[in-house]
């Protein structure tokens, strides 16, 4: 009877495993959140600089009664450059463990500037989205989608696999973007030693992960990619080499705020 119960329990944590994989991470691994933390990338392809990313913890409240985080990417691309001209913010709110509660952000469709926000309905399994014109707000979209499975936007798939990063596995993750969806692979290959920023005097101990994105996400993101996070329990991203729209480019960490395992920075 207790060897039955085992077993049930066992098929009962892999198939919640494998179905919700944000329902398991908070407590294992142990990752830290940093109200007022921020991290700021440089964008380079080859030796040019693109642009700037930006990640801010902003603060922290309560949507229908849920206890979130409200994070904020900025994206900015270089002024001095002609051929790309990008100026985006998106805001993610997210439980501790990773579940997507309200995006917001500004896109363009058929050649008009929205501004559209998702709240996510798990008691009724929909995504309600309201899309409204920037330029003319009587003009909004309504609608509803379909929430039938776990769903990350960029910016809290960066922030799941910061809390993923110290695991060897892998993880096959839905993502969306302007309303497409489309998968994300992960593999977690645990720590690969030291890695050198140019903001750090000294290497970074960090965890290694590969992948592939089977969609076309901001600024065209698409197909394989690396990464490398830092060790320390908020293990932010230090490297991320992508495929974008003007090819491959490569994002490093340039500056922080309220990173605890800050490493000594260069002079």
């Amino acid at each position: 009877m207790l060897f039955r119960i085992l077993k049930i329990s066992f098929i009962l944590l892999f198939i919640t495993s494998v179905l919700c994989p944000t329902l398991l991470l908070s407590k294992s691994n142990q990752f830290s959140w940093e109200v007022g933390e921020e991290l700021t990338y440089k964008v380079k392809w080859s030796f040019i600089r693109l642009g700037t990313l930006r990640l801010q913890v902003c603060d922290t409240l309560t949507l229908d009664n849920t206890f979130v985080y409200h994070i904020k990417l900025f994206i900015d691309s270089n002024p001095l450059l002609f051929f790309v001209n990008m100026h985006n913010v998106y805001e993610t709110f997210i439980t501790e463990d990773f579940k997507l509660h309200l995006f917001q952000s500004v896109e363009k469709i058929d050649n008009i500037t929205y501004l559209a926000k998702y709240k996510f309905n798990y008691v009724d399994s929909l995504i309600h989205i309201n899309m409204t014109d920037m330029k003319n707000p009587d003009h909004t979209i309504i609608k509803d989608e379909p929430l039938n499975e776990t769903l990350l936007d960029g910016t809290s798939l960066i922030y799941y696999a910061r809390a993923t990063a110290n695991s060897t596995k892998t993880d096959t993750l839905i993502s969306f973007f302007e309303s497409k969806r489309g998968k994300v692979i992960i593999h977690y290959k645990g720590k690969s030693g030291k890695i050198k920023i140019g903001a750090s005097e000294k290497p970074i101990e960090s965890y290694y992960v590969d992948g592939k994105v089977d969609m076309k996400g901001i600024a065209g993101l698409t197909g394989p990619y690396k990464g490398w996070f830092a060790t320390d329990s908020q293990r932010p991203p230090l490297i991320g080499k992508l495929k974008v729209f003007v090819g491959y480019v490569k994002v490093e960490l340039e500056s922080w705020k309220n990173w605890r395992g800050e490493p000594v920075l260069t002079k």
